[in-house]
């Protein structure tokens, strides 16, 4: 109980700091007025994004603006893991895991940052006796780990920009993507047009078996 009181505030103390970046976020140079856009058109990660990346010194982009450079979330994806027991065997701590596919286009189509998986995940207990506690653990969460995706996107971004190329942020990318991560990867994938050069062609008739 004193573990998961103390893992609350913790949690409510970073949170109520707001989101930022510790650094200057470094955007591509020649970044054309920016769109953020996520299946999931109320998404809040995509909204925090875009205020993010204005508050960098991205310029917005408008319903006006003909070729915007584009930061698109390809797949969203939360999944839950239990990690142990109590003495009857019902789950009492979980692994909540939240993967995010992205991908950052200028307006020209230039791929600055390509398509890339990255997750992160908390522990949190869950006390079967006290069920309305820990929903409201598991949202304070899902919040903070919103937050920490926003700053590893744009970490994402910084390091191609400042650097040429894109590198792993090894503090939030698993070395072996887990469930959530390859449901994301799929999703996206599932979501991408396929290229006309990949298509099946159409089987050949079979020959007529009647004599002529």
């Amino acid at each position: 109980m004193i573990r998961r009181l103390l893992s609350l505030v913790l949690v409510l103390a970073v949170s109520a700091c707001g989101f930022h970046l510790r650094d200057a976020l470094t955007l591509p140079v020649g970044l054309d007025p920016v769109k953020v856009v996520s299946p999931d058109r109320y998404s809040p990660l995509a909204e925090t994004l875009a205020q993010a990346l204005t508050r960098a010194g991205a310029t917005p982009a408008t319903p006006d603006t003909q070729s915007p450079a584009v930061l698109e979330l390809l797949a969203e994806q939360w999944g839950s893991t239990p990690v142990s027991v109590d003495e009857r065997g019902r789950a009492q701590e979980y692994s909540l895991r939240y993967a995010v596919v992205f991908e950052l286009r200028n307006g020209d189509g230039t791929v600055l940052v390509p398509m890339q998986n990255i997750e992160l995940s908390r522990d949190y207990i869950s006390v079967p006796e006290a069920s309305i506690g820990t929903e409201g653990e598991r949202d304070i969460l899902e919040r903070e780990l919103r937050r920490e995706m926003a700053a590893a996107v744009l970490r994402r971004i910084d390091a191609a920009s400042s650097q040429g190329r894109v590198v792993d942020d090894v503090d939030a990318v698993f070395a072996q993507p887990t469930d959530a991560a390859r449901a994301a990867m799929e999703a996206a994938e599932a979501m991408a047009p396929a290229e006309a050069g990949n298509e099946t062609p159409s089987p050949e008739p079979a020959p007529d078996p009647t004599p002529r």
